[in-house]
This record gives C-alpha cells, sequence and structure tokens, in this order.
C-alpha cells in the first residue's frame, strides 16, 4: 500500500510541474519586456545569463 500511495504521489508531483510549465510557457511577456538586456558590462560571475560574454563572437568564428 505504501508503494503505491509513493507512486501516487510522485505522478501527480510530476503532473502539477507538467502543467504548471505548461502554463508558464503559454502565458505572453508583459509589454516592455519583450526584449531585455542587461546595461551592465558584465561582472565576473559567467553563468548569469546576462554577462556579455555570452554574445560575444569568439575571434576564430570572425
Amino acid at each position: 500500500m505504501k508503494t503505491i500511495l509513493a507512486i501516487l504521489f510522485f505522478l501527480v508531483m510530476v503532473s502539477l510541474y507538467i502543467v504548471l510549465y505548461l502554463m508558464n510557457k503559454r502565458t505572453p511577456l508583459p509589454e516592455g519586456c519583450e526584449n531585455l538586456k542587461a546595461d551592465c558590462e558584465g561582472c565576473h560571475d559567467y553563468s548569469c545569463t546576462n554577462n556579455p560574454a555570452h554574445y560575444r563572437k569568439k575571434e576564430t568564428d570572425q
């Protein structure tokens, strides 16, 4: 019985995640937020998606 409840709970959690993810994907962006770019010069945090290093072309790609 515990195994069935655990599987059922897991399925409910996964289903909830999928539904919320799809709802979020379909939500339109608010006006003025369509193309946001950071005005900063970039910090040393490379994992930041606004870091300008992500948008620079490598010297070998020219």
